[in-house]
Order: C-alpha cells, then sequence, then structure tokens
C-alpha cells in the first residue's frame, strides 16, 4: 500500500497555473518542515514531505468523516495574477472574498493566497502608492497570520531561491498548522470512544479505524515514529481485550482460506483487510496479520529491519500459541506451515534493507544476522517436526528437541474438512532428496547468520543437526567431517549429553569408515562424559577402546589425559636400594571404568635443574577398577633435587599422561644416590701443555659394581665448546686393592661421542678417559653433561647422568727474555696470577733440551704464594746444545701449584665426607659438599688466608641449610645440619691442617712451551773510548768499535770463509752528534776481531749512555745474533775548561788579554 500524500487545492481563475506548474513543481517534495503540537509535545520534524495539488472545486473541499481524513485538503492557494488596482478593485477582490468564504467554512483547513508578480508589475509596483499586492494583504490579512505571500515570476535582482522563498515557508506553515488541527480533533474524537469502551454496542473496529485514521495521517507526514506509537497503542489495547475475553464482534478465528498457511504475513494486498475492519467481519487471524503487518511497513519506511526480525520473533511464537488453540479447524500441518512461511518471509524481506544508521555499521549488521538466525532458526525448527511426522527424520535427539513448540495430543475435528499443508513443504516431505535441499539450505542460512553476529554456540548447535541428518542418511563421511569439528566444542561449553549424543554418532561413523585413530579419540571423548553414559556404554566403549588401542590396524600414538577415567596419586620415594643402583617410586590409580586395564609400560618422569630428568618405570600390568598401587624403579643413578613432572601409562599405541606441574603445589623430592654406586665426574687433567690441544678427563668409577658392558655419552650442553673427533681415545685403569693400587693405560676406539664403548672393569676400578674438545668461545666456563649406560652381571641395565660445568681458563701466565752471552745464554722467566683466587705455587722447574751441555737454575726458595695480579721471576742459564740438528729447540716451564679455593674446598669436603659416614649418610655427601661450595664458603677471604696461612670461616648462614634441606626428611635434615654447625664452629684452620687434609689429592701442572732462538754465528760488539778521562762536552772523541764473530755457537762453520755484516750505530742525538759513517759495510770470519773507528761529539755534561750498535748480516742465508757488551754503559763527560789573564788598569779601565775591553 503506497503513503499517501498531503492535497493541497489551488484555485486559479486568472490562469496563472500553467506558467507556474513546472518552476512550482520543481520545488517539491517541501524539506525541513517542523510540527510544534498544540498540547506542548516534543517538537518533530519533518525531512521532506510530498504534495499533490488538485484544482479546487466546490465538491473537492466538501468536509469528509474522519475516517477519510487523508482526502480532505490540508491547504487551500488562490492565486492571482492582477497588478490593475481598477481590476483587483471590481473583480478580483470579490473572487478572494468568495472563496475564502468557502474554504473557512470547512473544518480544519488552511488558506493562502499567492501573488503572482511579473518584472513588469513589479517596476510599476514601484511607482503607485499602493499596488495590489498591499491591497490585497490590507483587505484579507486577519490578526497576526499573514496569508499572502507574493511569488516574483522574474527578477533580475533576486536569486531563483529566492522568488520561492517566501511562498514556500508559508505553504508548509500552513500545512502544518492543518495538521496540527486535524490532529487535535482526531485525537479527542479517539480519546471520546476510548472512553466509551465498557458501554453496550462499543467495537473494537470501529475503535481502530479512527484511531488508525491518526496513524494514515502520521504516515503521511512522514512522521513514522508517531505512526509506529499509534500502531503499538492498538496492539496493546488489543492485548487488553483479549485478556477481558470480550472478542465477541469477531466471528470466527479465521485462517481457513486458501494460502493463509504460507502467506507473507508483509504482504497486505493480498486481502482487503481495511475493508473488512469497517465492515465488522474481519478474523482474528486477519486482523493480527494485518496489524503487525502495518507496524512491519513503517519499520521499513524507517529503515529499521533488526527491530522488524525482533519483533517477529515476539509475533510468530506468541500468536502460534493463539493458533495452535484452533489448529483442529485448520488445514493439516497449518501451524508448521504458517510459522515456516512467515519466518522466511520476513527474512527475505529484511535481507533487502540495510539499518539505516551511521553509528556502528559493523555492529548493526552483526544485530541483524542475529535477529534473522532466530527467525530461520524457528522455521527450520517446523522441519524438524515435518521430517519427523513424515518419517523423513529419526524421532530422536537432536531433532525431538523441536517437539516442544507444540501440544501432540491437540484434538482433531473431524467434522472439519482438512486440506493439505501448502505446496512449498508438502514438496518437501515428499521425498528425502527434497526435504533433505530444504533442511540443508534453512540450516546453512541460519548458521551463517549465527557466526556474522559471534553467537558460535547457537551455530554449533545447528552444525549438529546437520551432522546428525547426515548420520542419518549413512553418509558417514560428510557426517563425521562435521562432527569432527564440532564435538569437542560441545565439550568445551560443558553440553555433556548433547555431546556424547554426538560422539556415539561420530564414532559410528568412524567405525565404518576404518578410522581407527580417530574412532580411539571419539571413544574417550565418549569415555571423559562417563557420567551420562549407561552402564552398558561404559563396558562396551571401554572395551572398544582398549582393543583399537591394543590391535595392529592403529598405527600412530595418540596420547590422553588421566582424568576422568583414571586418577593418580604418588604415595612415596624411595632414594636408596641395598642391593642393586637407583631407587624407586610407589604409585596409586584409581580406575574409574567398569574394566580391568592391561598395560604395557608405566613410566613416572621428575626433572631437576641439576641434572636433566629420571625415569621411574614398570613393565606389563593390570590395573583393576578401584585403587591400584605400582612400584616403578628408575635405572639411572643421579642425585639431586627433583619435581615431580608427570605420568605416562602406555596402553598398546594409547599412552595416558598425567602432568603435576598443573597442580598448584609442586611435588619435590630429594633423591641421593647409594655411596657405593657407580659415579662419573669430570676433571681438567692433572697435566696441561699450552698450545697443545685442550682436553678433560672424565673419571667413571664403578663402586661396588661389576661393570660387564658401558657405554659413555657426552654432549655440549653450553655454546662455544665442540667435542673433537679423534680415532682413538686414551684411557688409564686404576685399581685399588689389599695389594695396593695399579694402573693399566690403553686406547678406545672412537665412532661418535653418542656411545663411547668402555671396556668392563670391577668393583672399585676408575677409568680415566682423556677427551680433546675446542674452545671456540672464549668463555671462563663450559658445561658437559654425560651419561653413563652400563650392565651388571644380574642383568639390570642402569644409567647414571651429570651435567657439569669445567675451567677453561688458566690461572697463570708467563713471559720470557733472553740474554746472549759468547758461552751461553740467560733466560728470564716472568710468571703472573691472572685468577683472582691466589695460587700456591708448589715447584717450578726447567726440562731443558736434549744435548744442551750445561742448564743450571737458581734454586727454589720453596712454597710461595702468588697473589693476582702478582709477579714472580725465575733465570736460567744454557749452555750451547753438542746436537744442532734440531732447527727449533725449545725447554718447558713447568709449575706445579695449587689454587687456594681447590685447597680449602678439598679440606673442608674431606672434613663433612668423614663426619657423614659416622652417621652412615654417606648418599648425601656430594649434595652437602655441593652447597657447602656454591652457597657457604662464598665468604670466605682468600686472600687473608693466603697472608696469614689461616684459614677463617665466615659465620654459618642456618636458615639457607634448612631452605636447601628443605626436602630431606626432619631428622636426616637435623644431622646434616648438624655436621655443618660442627664444621663451622672450628672459626679458625691452620694452613698445616688444610695441607694435611690434601695429602691424597695430586695437584696441577701446567707447562709453558719457551722457544730458543737459533744461531749460526754470535756477534760480541763493544766500543771503547780512546781516552775516557778526556772526554769534554763539545769536544769530538775517538771510539774504537770492536766486533768479534764467535764460533762456539757455530760447531760445523768454514774458518776461512768470511761473511758480510752492517753495523748500525743508534744514537740519541739530544746527547752525542756522529762524525762519520752511521751504517757501514765490513766482512769477517769466525773467530776474527774486527777494529773500527767511530769519532762522537758529546752534547751534555754528566753520564751518558753509550749509543747502541746493531750488527745484521749483509746475506738472507747467515743468522746472527748480537751480545752487545756495553748495554747500559755510560761514560763521564766533563764540563769544558779555560784560563784567562786580566790586567788592571784604574785610569784606563779593565783589559783582557785577547784585547778586548770590558
Amino acid at each position: 500500500m503506497e503513503p499517501k500524500r498531503v492535497i493541497v487545492t489551488y484555485c486559479d481563475e486568472s490562469g496563472s497555473w500553467p506558467g507556474i506548474e513546472k518552476d512550482l513543481g520543481a520545488r517539491l517534495p517541501l524539506r525541513n518542515l517542523v510540527w510544534k503540537p498544540s498540547n506542548n509535545r516534543a517538537t518533530r520534524e519533518i525531512a521532506f514531505l510530498d504534495v499533490e495539488f488538485k484544482r479546487f472545486s466546490r465538491e473537492s473541499s466538501k468536509n469528509l468523516p474522519p475516517v477519510t481524513l487523508l482526502q480532505n485538503p490540508y491547504l487551500n492557494i488562490y492565486f492571482v495574477n492582477c497588478e490593475d488596482n481598477e481590476k483587483y478593485r471590481t473583480t478580483v477582490k470579490q473572487q478572494i472574498h468568495d472563496w475564502i468564504q468557502h474554504v473557512t467554512s470547512k473544518k480544519n483547513q488552511e488558506w493562502l493566497i499567492a501573488h503572482i508578480s511579473n518584472q513588469e508589475g513589479a517596476r510599476a509596483a514601484k511607482f503607485l502608492r499602493s499596488s495590489v499586492l498591499d491591497k490585497i494583504k490590507a483587505d484579507f490579512n486577519k490578526g497576526k497570520k499573514d496569508r499572502v505571500a507574493q511569488v516574483r515570476m522574474v527578477d533580475t535582482e533576486m536569486s531563483e531561491m529566492e522568488l520561492w522563498a517566501e511562498f514556500t515557508e508559508k505553504m508548509k506553515e500552513g500545512i502544518v498548522s492543518s495538521f496540527d488541527q486535524n490532529v487535535m480533533s482526531f485525537e479527542e474524537d479517539v480519546r471520546r470512544l476510548d472512553s466509551q469502551r465498557q458501554m453496550p454496542g462499543w467495537n473494537y473496529c470501529t475503535f481502530f479505524i479512527l484511531k488508525e485514521g491518526l496513524t494514515n495521517a502520521f504516515e503521511m507526514m512522514n512522521l513514522h515514529e508517531e505512526a509506529l506509537r499509534q500502531y503499538d497503542e492498538l496492539e496493546a489495547s488489543f492485548f487488553q481485550i483479549l485478556r477481558d475475553n470480550a472478542l465477541t464482534w469477531y466471528g470466527k478465528f479465521g485462517g481457513m482460506q486458501e494460502g493463509d498457511d504460507d502467506a507473507n504475513p508483509l504482504d497486505l494486498d493480498r486481502k482487503p483487510y481495511r475493508d473488512l475492519i469497517m465492515q465488522n467481519t474481519i478474523s482474528v487471524f486477519d486482523f493480527r496479520t494485518y496489524l503487525f503487518g502495518r507496524q512491519c511497513k513503517l519499520l521499513f519506511r524507517l529503515r529499521r529491519p533488526i527491530e522488524i526480525c525482533e519483533r517477529a520473533r515476539g509475533f510468530v511464537p506468541s500468536f502460534a500459541r493463539t493458533v495452535r488453540e484452533h489448529v483442529s479447524n485448520l488445514t493439516e500441518n497449518f501451524l508448521e506451515s504458517w510459522i515456516y512461511s512467515a519466518c522466511m518471509s520476513i527474512v527475505d524481506e529484511c535481507e533487502e534493507v540495510f539499518p539505516f544508521t551511521n553509528d556502528d555499521p559493523h555492529r548493526n549488521q552483526m544485530l541483524l544476522d542475529g535477529a534473522k538466525a532466530e527467525l530461520l532458526l524457528l522455521a527450520r525448527q517446523q522441519l524438524d517436526k515435518l521430517g519427523i511426522q513424515y518419517n523423513r527424520l529419526p524421532n530422536e535427539l537432536p531433532f525431538v528437541m523441536s517437539l516442544s513448540y507444540h501440544d501432540t495430543n491437540a484434538l482433531i475435528n473431524d467434522e472439519v474438512e482438512r486440506k493439505p499443508m501448502s505446496k512449498t513443504l508438502l514438496d518437501a516431505v515428499s521425498s528425502d532428496e527434497s526435504f533433505d535441499s530444504l533442511y540443508m539450505s534453512v540450516s546453512a542460512r541460519a548458521i551463517n547468520g549465527f557466526d556474522g553476529c559471534g553467537r558460535h554456540r547457537s551455530s554449533l548447535l545447528l552444525h549438529g543437526d546437520v551432522a546428525a541428518l547426515q548420520y542419518h542418511r549413512k553418509k558417514y563421511a560428510e557426517a563425521a567431517r562435521i562432527l569432527e569439528s564440532i564435538t569437542w566444542q560441545y565439550g568445551q561449553y560443558r553440553w555433556t549429553v548433547l555431546e556424547n549424543e554426538l560422539a556415539i554418532k561420530y564414532s559410528k561413523c568412524l567405525k565404518e569408515l576404518g578410522d581407527t585413530v580417530k574412532y580411539v579419540e571419539a571413544c574417550l571423548t565418549l569415555l571423559r562424559n562417563m557420567d551420562d553414559l549407561t552402564e552398558e556404554d561404559k563396558l562396551y566403549y571401554s572395551d572398544e577402546l582398549f582393543t583399537t588401542a591394543t590391535s595392529k590396524e592403529l598405527r600412530q600414538e595418540i596420547h590422553h589425559e588421566f582424568s576422568p577415567m583414571l586418577a593418580v596419586k604418588v604415595v612415596s620415594v624411595v632414594d636408596i636400594l641395598q642391593d642393586d643402583d637407583g631407587s624407586y617410586v610407589d604409585i596409586m590409580i584409581d580406575n574409574k571404568l567398569p574394566k580391568e586395564i592391561g598395560f604395557s609400560k608405566l613410566s613416572v618422569r621428575m626433572v631437576s635443574g641439576e641434572v636433566d630428568e629420571l625415569w621411574f618405570h614398570i613393565r606389563h600390568g593390570v590395573i583393576q577398577p578401584g585403587k591400584n598401587t605400582f612400584r616403578v624403579t628408575c635405572e639411572t643413578s643421579a642425585s639431586g633435587t627433583y619435581v615431580l613432572e608427570k605420568v605416562h601409562l602406555r596402553i598398546g599405541r594409547l599412552a595416558f599422561l598425567y602432568d603435576f606441574l598443573q597442580e598448584n603445589r609442586k611435588r619435590i623430592f630429594r633423591v641421593e644416590s647409594h655411596p657405593q654406586a657407580l659415579k662419573a665426574t669430570i676433571a681438567p687433567p692433572q697435566e696441561r701443555e699450552l698450545g697443545q690441544t685442550s682436553t678433560f678427563v672424565v673419571h667413571v668409577s664403578s663402586g661396588r659394581n661389576t661393570v660387564s658392558e658401558a657405554t659413555l655419552s657426552l654432549f655440549p650442553a653450553s655454546d662455544g665448546i665442540g667435542l673433537l673427533s679423534v680415532p682413538t681415545l686414551t684411557y688409564s685403569k686404576e685399581a685399588t686393592n689389599a695389594d695396593g693400587e695399579s694402573v693399566t693405560t690403553d686406547e678406545l676406539t672412537l665412532e661418535n661421542y653418542e656411545a663411547v664403548t668402555l671396556p668392563a672393569f670391577g668393583p672399585n676400578e676408575t677409568l680415566a678417559i682423556t677427551v680433546p674438545y675446542e674452545n671456540e668461545m672464549n668463555l671462563s666456563e663450559h658445561h658437559i653433561k654425560l651419561a653413563v649406560h652400563y650392565l651388571t652381571p644380574n642383568s639390570k641395565r642402569h644409567a647414571y647422568t651429570l651435567t657439569t660445568g669445567i675451567d677453561t681458563l688458566l690461572p697463570l701466565q708467563i713471559s720470557h727474555s733472553i740474554i746472549w752471552r759468547d758461552d751461553c745464554l740467560n733466560l728470564k722467566v716472568d710468571m703472573t696470577c691472572t685468577s683472582y683466587i691466589p695460587v700456591r705455587i708448589l715447584n717450578v722447574d726447567l726440562r731443558q733440551p736434549s744435548g744442551a751441555k750445561e742448564f743450571k737454575q737458581a734454586p727454589f726458595a720453596g712454597e710461595i704464594t702468588l697473589f693476582p695480579r702478582q709477579h714472580s721471576t725465575f733465570v736460567f742459564k744454557i749452555s750451547r746444545p753438542e746436537d744442532t740438528a734440531d732447527g727449533n729447540p725449545q725447554v718447558h716451564f713447568v709449575v706445579t701449584y695449587y689454587s687456594l679455593r681447590d685447597e680449602v674446598e678439598k679440606a673442608l669436603t674431606a672434613i663433612v665426607e668423614t663426619e657423614l659416614a659416622k652417621a652412615q649418610l654417606e648418599q648425601h655427601a656430594l649434595f652437602l659438599n655441593m652447597h657447602l661450595k656454591s652457597h657457604l664458603l662464598k665468604g670466605v677471604d682468600y686472600m687473608a688466608y693466603g697472608i696469614s696461612d689461616e684459614l677463617e670461616l665466615p659465620p654459618l648462614d642456618v636458615a639457607s641449610c634448612e631452605s636447601i634441606l628443605t626436602h630431606h626428611d626432619p631428622k636426616t635434615r637435623e644431622t646434616l645440619i648438624g655436621v655443618l654447625k660442627e664444621l663451622f664452629s672450628n672459626k679458625q684452620l691452620e694452613c698445616d691442617q688444610i695441607i694435611a687434609l690434601n695429602a691424597s689429592s695430586q695437584p696441577l701442572q701446567i707447562s709453558f712451551p719457551i722457544p730458543l732462538p737459533t744461531s749460526q754465528l754470535l756477534t760480541t760488539v763493544e766500543i771503547i773510548p780512546d781516552n775516557p778521562q778526556e772526554l769534554t762536552v763539545g769536544t769530538p772523541a775517538t771510539f774504537k768499535l770492536l766486533v768479534k764473530n764467535s764460533e762456539y755457537w757455530n760447531l760445523h762453520s768454514d774458518q776461512e770463509q768470511a761473511y758480510d755484516f752492517h753495523y748500525d750505530i743508534v744514537v740519541d742525538y739530544e746527547n752525542w752528534l756522529l762524525c762519520g759513517h752511521k751504517k757501514r759495510l765490513f766482512s769477517a770470519k769466525p773467530g776474527s776481531t774486527t777494529t773500527h773507528a767511530v769519532s762522537l761529539i758529546p752534547l751534555k755534561t754528566g753520564p751518558l749512555h753509550v749509543p747502541k750498535i746493531t750488527i745484521t748480516s749483509a746475506s738472507g742465508s747467515v743468522h746472527n745474533q748480537t751480545s752487545y757488551l756495553n748495554e747500559a754503559e755510560q761514560v763521564l763527560i766533563k764540563p769544558r775548561t779555560t784560563t784567562s789573564t786580566f790586567f788592571i788598569d784604574q785610569q784606563r779601565g779593565v783589559h783582557l788579554s785577547n784585547g778586548m775591553d770590558r
């Protein structure tokens, strides 16, 4: 139904309308109207208003009844085109007067006189005392309201908009004024009729038509909000009457006409609803349809589709309850067909309209999607009902959830002819294919809507319905695809009943498809919700789970958490086994399934920061329903503080996992290895040689074990270190028995460091394997992880793991210099302590080169202590080697030393081990000594100990000890703290006591190679002044330069062969001037001495150093060394002395002997 337009009549007795019709139409619709209601309601703005112009006639201006208010004109306009005052006075004035008399006799109609003037008339009016326009205003404007407007057709002095501005403004004022009067009149009539509701004969249809007239007036004025409010009031009054059961003027309920069950409720042209209301013959069904349709049409004009869908969500279910009361008189499945058609029609209409708002278009689209999805879901539920009724769907979940929307026990009136439902739905239920097509289409649209508005739970339910349909059709692959993506989400939202229903279907699909991996996962999902399963289902899926998990068809590992099928708890940890290396854990598993479970392996994992991990195992067992206790054993021997991490239960290819770290409180245990178990350590080599490949030594002690097989694994645990690949590794075996100690040395074949095969060794034997490595980064410490896997004679395999650090920096450095002499050389070695801990030097030695005739060194004065950055110097005299075949002779400077920290730590750990042995707690020695070194001895002043030879221990930090030992049992903790208190109670330890405790420890040695230079000839240079007593400043002095070639360093030289040399005088020109050659070539034979004269002029008085002389061979094939005998020698330079004679003449002054007057 198209909206009506406001009617404006025009009277054109002057024939002006054809000339202004086009210009006036260009200014329509009217814009920006303002209505200020007379009843003091809020002001309303009208953005635009369509106007329909009709020619005035006596018949068209008649007042019509209020219900036909839309046909009454709101404004009457009289067009005057006259500039002649006489014509106006005699003719036009009377015509206007008659017209006004006629229109004012009509109720609620406004009038306006429009004077049309052209440019010539306007110019003529300027010269007249009173124009026609002025006379019209004077004659017809009564009161304050101006009802006369001028329209200038042509005026070059004004814009086109200004020509019509006055007319359009007064036209808008007139229409709004007339509308306001009509509204006031209408509202008064409505109130009067509403007040008569309780009187006999009152009819709601009459009331509706009257109030709808007001609604139509608002709609005509584009006040759609006001019109909608009127319809809402009509709806509220209808419900009031419905509650009062006063629908006597409705003869029947309706819905019996063809097409009522599948009609579009928004199609108001399908029936003459308004005529039926006016005739008082409309049914309840048609009336409710018409009222809802009118509300929606107004909302469409307001572009508010979201509100349309939301109103429909309330209207369709509520009216469906009313329809259900009369369903026995309606066609078959009328209710389902009507709900389906209404919802689909409204959604289709709303999809073409987007919400008109600038606030948040994305949010509005989401709201619209959600509202449409709700209606689509309601329509889809009708398909569930029809599908079950016509055997297109099974009568089971999830489809039966829709049956709650209607009463299945409604009475059927056999006397009424029941027609079949609409053709659309009838075709849909005629076959599975057509039903599925419609069902999937509606479901897909609803799913898209719920996804668009973010309501994923609702979307999830619809996915489940689609999957259930595919399952019912035995389309297992498609059903499994959908169920796989949604089943877990049902569990996430704790919809366990629905999740189980879908999981059962999913599992059956997977079993049909032969997908064992996903079938096991589906069984796990069902057993996870076993509280909502029957006992029969629990047993069935338990059998299916473990049968499939142990079958050969399952070829993939599957992991699942213990809960809720199983519960696990660690009862105790025992770290010392009397007859074997390792430890065990008692673990309790509560089986909540109604079936015993046979497992292949049960494992417990503990992790630590000191070593990586410990695994406790037991193989092959049965878990009965209820609580079961198992003892799992660890084959790895590694002391440390461990955190209980997880439990693994393996059943075929199914592994149950439980992570203890997810609990609020961590389970921490202290595990100690047996004191006589196999152990391994990493230490630096006892002897190191600078410049050679760096090595460390792995010590593997068997303890009480006889090791028949063993492999060693080594891995770098930090960056910057690389293990060198070599063909073999050198090792030594040290055996301790009643006869003493024996050491044997051999080699191991090395393929890789992941598994180095070790030889068999017995009790109390130690293997020391030397491993070369490369220090790729200049770091002070690197970490190495080692593992020893070994087999004992009782066929038990064990492992020992350790991660430890090795120091790569040397605590000492040396530098050296050589002084040559004719028959020997003197080697000076300067040693520096580079560590921040003092070093105790036990001995130094120089290992002489082979073939040396004579080797002497100053006797070592005994132990010395080098403090950080302190130096110590040693001098050695070395004679010429007898055999010169070695072209690069070298000596080794060997230092035997102890670090004071190592000295103190070894002494104190020895005391702790002794005390723990007395208390039979040897297994805690490793942990306690580690804590002693890393925490308790940090405050030791090693500098003071090195100076005074007395060790002063810091106060014992008892709180730190208790914190470290918190995971030990209370009795053991008390004993260990007592041992430390006893140790620290002796505040001072003498150096002799500490050294005595280190008597069994071997000191460390470092060998520094020092290359000795080789020489074919030794040239001895000496410079001698001719007259050393007469050296005077500024006076040339003659020196003899003696150059001697020694044959002591050239045993195989030809005595008659002469060699060419250069001598070069290095002059300090601040002290000397050189007269003669600075550099000169000369020849000399071995054993000969050459003399050269050198003239020098001293420039300063006092002792001066003699200039240095360097001798170099002129031939590249001859290498010589120079011994300068005048090194650091000085000569005394005297000042110049002169004698002068003075003659004194009193009369003539003083004269010098040289005749100069002073």
